[in-house]
C-alpha cells in the first residue's frame, strides 16, 4: 500500500482532471507496437494507457516518441500507427504501482517535459513505459540487441579461430 499525504492526492487528482480522463479497465496497461513488417521480433514502440476523455470518449495513450518526444496520442492513432505491420498487444500492469498510479506516473512525466531527451540507448519508449510501471529506466530491446551482437561477434571469432 502506497502511503500519500492529501497533498500528493491532490496534485494527482489535478493532472488527471487536467485532461478530464477517467479510468477505464485497461488505464495502466502497455501497449506495444511493432515498428517494422519483422512484427514483434523486429523493434517494438511502447506507451502506456491513460485513460477515456470524458468529452470526447476517445481513449488516451502517453508516449515518448524520437521525433516529437513526449506526448499523448489516442488509442486509435496507435493502432492505425502500428497495426500495419502486426497485431497491437496490451499487456496488464504487472509493476508495482496500481493501474491509475502507472497511467498516473506516465502522465506526470508527460506533463513535467519528461525524463530528458529521446535517446535510443538510455531513453526510449520502452524506458518511459518502465518508469511508469516499475521505477526503471531498463529497456529489454536494448539489452536484447546487445547481446545478440555479443553472441554473433563470439561466434564469428570462434569459427574465424577453429582452423
Amino acid at each position: 500500500m502506497v502511503v500519500r499525504t492529501a497533498r500528493q492526492a491532490a496534485i494527482q487528482n489535478k493532472a488527471v482532471n487536467k485532461m478530464n480522463l477517467t479510468q477505464i479497465n485497461i488505464s495502466g496497461s502497455r501497449i506495444v507496437g511493432a515498428l517494422t513488417k519483422l512484427g514483434h521480433t523486429g523493434p517494438k514502440h511502447h506507451g502506456i494507457i491513460i485513460g477515456q476523455n470524458i468529452f470526447d470518449g476517445k481513449v488516451y495513450v502517453a508516449e515518448s516518441r524520437h521525433t516529437t518526444g513526449y506526448v499523448l496520442a489516442t488509442y486509435d492513432d496507435f493502432i492505425e500507427r502500428y497495426s500495419p505491420n502486426a497485431d497491437v498487444h496490451l499487456y496488464e500492469n504487472d509493476g508495482q504501482y496500481s493501474d491509475r498510479e502507472v497511467a498516473q506516473r506516465a502522465l506526470t512525466e508527460i506533463d513535467s517535459g519528461g525524463n530528458g531527451k529521446y535517446n535510443l540507448i538510455v531513453n526510449n519508449c520502452e524506458s518511459f513505459s518502465n518508469r511508469a510501471m516499475y521505477n526503471d529506466s531498463n529497456s529489454n530491446q536494448i539489452m536484447n540487441i546487445v547481446v545478440g551482437v555479443l553472441m554473433l561477434a563470439g561466434a564469428f571469432w570462434v569459427i574465424k579461430h577453429a582452423k
